[in-house]
């Protein structure tokens, strides 16, 4: 308070926004009402040892979680305090580094993901705030859509497929399967996703039936279709993972998915945030459709389980 009585405010930055992320269940369209592990991929941290004890293999991270806000809600701030700027080169300073976002759910609710996001960076936020603008919160925001996994729990009545996927060499770890109409022309529409887990099971959720006329129904041929990566030539060098890594990381060979960053203005709209990319629609890059289809019948109104292997052939 001034000598003259007038009340003096000061306001006080406590943080910006760098990233938020709303997980959305890909079955019901809302936000993932169970909690899920969401974190930014960090390089590998060394495990802590307790006063007396050996190292706990259990503290060993790859990731370090984001802050939670509220149910199926993440964000990541901006440290305010400044780092050195690496000088620019030719005149052009480096564009940053994406951060890779790793959503897991160890109960196998969901089937993880990795994103890879350009963040504004704390220099852009402020800029455009010094110009008389900002950018959006909605700039900043990353909404992924997570397919069911083995052990999300489905209502009755729903149609749908549970399955696994392997190639030559055994189960293919995280492929992409979808679900076309077979006698219902034309069959190039989709009618459900899924994406598989490390161990090539899958849950597929048949969420459209089209033009079929479902009391004349009882089951439907579905033709199903499986993606996977496509083969690494020959030439090119493998590094041989690290068994200890494989061990304590089951998101290892979970591929990236780039994510183009959102325009800084105007705000992005809903079609901006809900995209192809973000409905887990789009196979990861380097995947490719296999050249061994299946037709598979599916009760209408029920689950099928389908215990011979979908087969993955590059």
């Amino acid at each position: 308070m001034t000598s003259g009585g007038e009340l003096v405010t000061h306001t006080v930055l406590l943080h910006r926004l760098a990233l938020g992320v709303e997980t959305v269940d890909a079955v019901t369209g809302r936000a993932v009402g169970t909690a899920v592990r969401v974190g930014r991929e960090v390089p590998d941290q060394p495990r802590r040892r307790h006063r007396g004890q050996g190292l706990d293999p259990m503290l060993r991270r790859t990731d370090l979680p984001l802050e939670a806000s509220s149910t199926g809600r993440y964000r990541l701030r901006h440290e305010l305090r400044r780092r050195p700027v690496p000088p620019p080169r030719n005149g052009v300073p480096p564009a940053p580094a994406p951060v890779v976002v790793r959503i897991d759910d160890p109960s196998r609710r969901f089937v993880p993901r990795r994103l890879a996001v350009p963040l504004w960076t704390l220099a852009e936020v402020e800029a455009a705030e010094a110009a008389g603008g900002h950018i959006p919160v909605r700039s900043r925001l990353l909404r992924p859509r997570l397919l069911p996994g083995s052990a999300y729990v489905l209502p009755r009545g729903v149609t749908g497929l549970r399955g696994r996927v392997r190639d030559a060499a055994g189960p293919l770890p995280w492929a992409r399967v979808e679900a076309r109409i077979e006698d219902q022309p034309p069959d190039e529409v989709i009618v459900g996703r899924a994406h598989g887990d490390e161990r090539g099971e899958f849950l597929l959720v048949v969420t459209t039936l089209g033009d079929v006329d479902l009391a004349l129904r009882r089951e439907v041929l579905l033709r199903i279709v499986v993606f996977g990566p496509a083969p690494v030539p020959a030439s090119v060098p493998v590094p041989a993972p690290s068994p200890a890594a494989g061990d304590e990381d089951r998101l290892s060979r979970l591929p990236v998915e780039p994510v183009p960053r959102a325009a800084g203005a105007p705000p992005p709209t809903e079609a901006d945030l809900d995209t192809a990319l973000m409905r887990g629609e789009t196979p990861p890059p380097g995947y490719q459709q296999s050249s061994a289809d299946r037709r598979v019948r599916v009760p209408v109104g029920g689950m099928r389980s389908e215990p011979t292997p979908f087969l993955f052939s590059p």
